[in-house]
């Protein structure tokens, strides 16, 4: 099972810098932020304000003006109470907006962060957990944008005030609060880690179980097929108890945690309650000022408990929020283009040499899939590739379209290294089709304008049209703007392979890759499309990989691969007249 990538440094990030990057994604959003923080110091305000008025109203001395003015006093507080909930309903609105438009900004930057990675990420991730990363773990962010530091200001700030105005009436009393207070904190850091690494346990088994429900629903067929719907639902049932499992590890702390510290916060307060009753008998305290400081000490244990909270359930989501944070500190090398070329026009052919060149894919560098590989595509001619299975076949164009870098050696296009040539550069000069094209649940016009924004509508139906190999697409009942489905889903094999081959050809790339690219095609279909390719890009330089020889005899050049290097090189007909492996390809497919 492939495991997300991680690192140590990530592991051990402190709190403060996640919630430090929290608050830089707030920043292009700090209009709206300041005035929600605002609203929310106005409507905390008011609340520190009530203890003042009960303080003030209990001296004896007020007795008698709150007796004749009582009507306006309480319409007042109505007053009070009327405007907190405006601003309060501001501070909601604003936060849970800005919430939203961080959320949408961090899911392109993480999704184009993501498409930026070399082929080594993809190997290496699966794609369901990626898209998990992009979808619950970042709407981790917009929880802790609109929700969690919301409330974090809000009574951090009513802590912080309530604290100062109850040292004002009564230093000793607020000493005693502030160590209690202490004592809570020093508990708490020992559940802060556990909860983190709990967090990140579940938010990683939870990726794994999306991702694994993603394969089978794309691999529905299949699993029907193999009728192993039964075993993978086992499969399912068993990942699904280890989430259950990691969640109730991670509940079981955040409880203890929680109630833990606002019990003990309680059970404090009662005591410096009982030093206060005790200041009172001793005639040192007013009775109304312990009223007022209890109100003041009610709001600040509240408060605190709140806050402990919140805190409790950001330190859940960190493990998802630092999984986010991954994606996007994680920044490939792009190389730079080359000088030559700069300004000039995109050539219509390319030469291609391959010198030495050797090559292992990064996770299993002791087995060497090309070695000494050497050959060359001329322009205007086309070139072929054959051998058995495992051979290096399609590794060759795995480096030629830097998707892999090679071990040693050389590539070299029109006499430039290929790692000269900027990704930019290469994707115009090269178009690949495999032999299983990858199309997107969009209608067959949008998969046929991937990568050809260049080309007008007009130009791109007046093209196509023309071409015999399409001709399926006129009989249904959209035409080209017939939504095929998942991956393609509602087209056959065959049909998929000739989109594919359209919008390589629609590019006119210098150089046309075609992996096993005809593999689900009839021979009449494919000799339509090879006259097609001829015809529409004639210069263009044209490698062709296949098993099937009908497929390559007519190429003008002919390399047999075999254990990663070239065992022999020629036309059809020159490989066929001596003995060596082709002559044996063209024996076992009865060609002549």
């Amino acid at each position: 099972m492939k495991r997300s990538l991680t690192t140590n440094t990530a592991r051990t990030r402190p709190i403060s810098y996640s919630l430090l990057s929290i608050v830089a994604l707030v920043r292009p959003h700090t209009g709206a932020f300041i005035i929600a923080l605002v609203s929310l110091a106005i409507g905390s305000g008011i609340n520190l304000v009530f203890p003042e008025i009960i303080r003030r109203a209990l001296r004896p001395e007020a007795l008698p003006f709150l007796e004749q003015n009582l009507v306006p006093i309480l319409l007042g507080l109505a007053g009070l109470f009327v405007g907190q909930g405006i601003v309060f309903f501001l501070r909601s609105y604003l936060f849970g907006v800005i919430g939203h438009r961080v959320y949408t900004d961090l899911r392109k930057r993480l999704f184009e962060a993501v498409l930026a990675k070399d082929t080594r990420f993809f190997d290496r991730n699966r794609s369901g957990d990626l898209a998990a990363r992009i979808n619950s773990d970042a709407a981790l962010v917009q929880e802790a944008v609109a929700v969690k530091l919301s409330v974090i200001v809000r009574y951090g700030l009513q802590v912080v005030c309530g604290v100062v105005l109850m040292t004002w009436m009564s230093w000793r009393l607020t000493i005693a609060i502030v160590c209690s207070v202490l004592v809570i904190v020093g508990v708490s850091s020992f559940f802060i880690k556990g909860l983190k690494t709990a967090s990140r346990r579940y938010q990683g088994d939870l990726a794994r179980l999306t991702s694994f429900a993603a394969e089978v629903f794309s691999g529905s067929k299949i699993v029907r097929a193999l009728g192993a719907t039964e075993q993978v639902s086992r499969r399912y049932a068993t990942m699904n108890g280890d989430v259950l499992a990691a969640g109730r590890k991670r509940a079981l702390i955040s409880a203890s945690f929680s109630s833990g510290a606002s019990m003990l916060l309680n059970l404090l307060l009662l005591g410096v309650l009982w030093y206060g009753v005790s200041l009172v008998f001793g005639q040192s305290l007013p009775l109304n000022e312990l009223a007022a400081f209890v109100l003041y000490g009610a709001i600040v244990a509240v408060s605190f408990s709140f806050l402990v909270s919140a805190y409790a359930e950001v330190s859940q989501s960190l493990g998802g929020l630092e999984r986010v944070f991954e994606l996007l500190e994680q920044q490939e090398q792009v190389s730079e283009p080359s000088a030559d070329g700069e300004g000039q026009g995109r050539p219509s052919s390319v030469r291609v040499d391959f010198s030495g060149v050797s090559f292992s894919y990064p996770d299993r560098a002791d087995h060497v899939v090309l070695s000494d590989f050497s050959c060359e595509l001329l322009p205007g001619r086309v070139t072929a590739l054959v051998g058995p299975s495992g051979a290096g076949k399609s590794s060759v164009v795995q480096l030629l379209l830097r998707l892999y870098e090679k071990s040693g050696g050389e590539i070299r296009l029109d006499g430039t290294r290929l790692e000269k040539i900027s990704e930019a550069e290469l994707r115009h000069l090269v178009a690949w089709v495999p032999q299983e094209p990858q199309l997107f649940s969009m209608s067959i016009y949008e998969n046929l304008m991937l990568g050809n924004d260049e080309i007008l509508r007009d130009e791109t139906l007046k093209t196509v049209s023309g071409w015999d190999f399409m001709d399926f697409i006129e009989p249904l009942e959209h035409g080209i703007d017939t939504m095929i489905g998942e991956h393609g889903a509602l087209l056959s094999g065959g049909q998929r392979q000739r989109i594919a081959i359209a919008r390589a050809l629609l590019r006119k790339p210098a150089l046309l890759v075609l992996d096993e690219a005809t593999s689900g095609l009839d021979s009449h279909t494919e000799a339509s499309v090879m006259k097609v390719v001829r015809h529409h890009i004639p210069s263009a330089t044209i490698l062709v990989i296949s098993h099937r020889l009908s497929t390559v005899r007519d190429a003008d050049s002919i390399y047999v691969i075999n254990e990663g290097r070239v065992f022999e090189s020629g036309t059809h007909d020159s490989l066929s007249a001596r003995q060596g492996l082709y002559r044996e390809y063209v024996a076992k497919q009865a060609l002549g």
